[in-house]
């Protein structure tokens, strides 16, 4: 289980990269530096900072530096550099580069793709040694077809004058592949929350999608035990409105775990030097709710 929980975990890691990538392709070219913050049963856990870039032909570049904080640092003092690239038209969203470094465990864990539209044109990662990793179900040529990296998963494109909070906007399946395993991330629709942001932060509306987790290939399987726990896991997506409403971006993803609710939140970003978010050390307030995903 430790392995599928290293996959989930790597989910919420590049849904941060992606939590203050607020310009869309559709405006002219625009750099955004951010700050984020990460807490599990309330307690700090990791912090992190962004550099999100996009040009007027829609190219978008990520770069994510990443470190574990607080009593986490007792378990496991690590640290991860991630970086993507790619190209947004539409509705479409495809990758072009995608690099992950994590250090600072008992083994190093790096990943290096490139993609020639929707297809890896080659990568190379490091051997891991996971209890039951040689026991993974095979990953064949046909998994690395259709598919787009762990950062790019986490952007919705909209259609022009589309409505953000549409139901249908969580309609939606991801199929990612991380450079060793592959898996879908579906969306459905989860509830409509408002975020009453503190200081400068964002207030608003932001549709919350809950998200299932499905392995396809590279994975080494669960026990029934193990199953029915991830059945049962919670996890979701805040989706926000950005700009002219053509996209969609996290604002903030929930993932449930045996010690507590991990949660990536808002603290503080700037675009094209000036701020627009002011520091928030705490979690944004809001009303409504989501049940756990069945």
């Amino acid at each position: 289980m430790f392995a599928r929980r290293e996959c989930l975990a790597g989910t919420a890691i590049a849904s941060i990269a992606l939590i203050f990538a607020v310009a869309a392709p559709a405006a002219a070219g625009t750099t955004v530096e951010a700050t984020y913050a990460a807490t599990l049963a309330g307690f700090p856990v990791g912090a992190g900072d962004l550099t999100f870039s996009t040009t007027e032909t829609g190219d978008w570049r990520a770069d994510v530096a990443a470190q574990v904080k607080g009593l986490a640092q007792i378990v496991a003092n690590r640290q991860a550099t991630a970086t993507a690239s790619g190209h947004a038209a539409a509705r479409t969203l495809t990758s072009k580069d995608y690099d992950l470094k994590i250090d600072g465990g008992a083994e190093p864990n790096h990943v290096d793709m490139s993609f020639a539209g929707t297809n890896v044109k080659s990568v190379e990662a490091t051997e891991l040694h996971y209890p039951g990793w040689d026991r993974r179900v095979p990953l064949l040529a046909e998994h690395k077809k259709g598919v787009i990296d762990p950062l790019g998963a986490f952007v919705v494109p909209l259609a022009a004058g589309q409505d953000p909070m549409d139901k249908a906007n969580c309609d939606r399946t991801a199929r990612v592949f991380d450079g060793r395993v592959r898996y879908d991330l579906r969306m459905t629709y989860g509830t409509r929350m408002e975020v009453q942001g503190k200081r400068g932060g964002y207030a608003g509306p932001a549709l919350v999608c809950a998200v299932a987790y499905r392995p396809i290939a590279g994975y080494r399987p669960l026990s029934p035990e193990e199953e029915r726990f991830e059945r049962n896991l919670e996890f979701s997506i805040w989706f926000v409105p950005v700009g002219d409403a053509r996209m969609m971006i996290p604002y903030k993803v929930v993932v449930g775990t045996p010690f507590g609710l991990l949660q990536v939140y808002a603290h503080a970003f700037r675009i094209k030097g000036e701020t627009t978010a002011a520091t928030q050390t705490t979690p944004p307030e809001t009303t409504g709710s989501i049940p756990a995903h069945a």
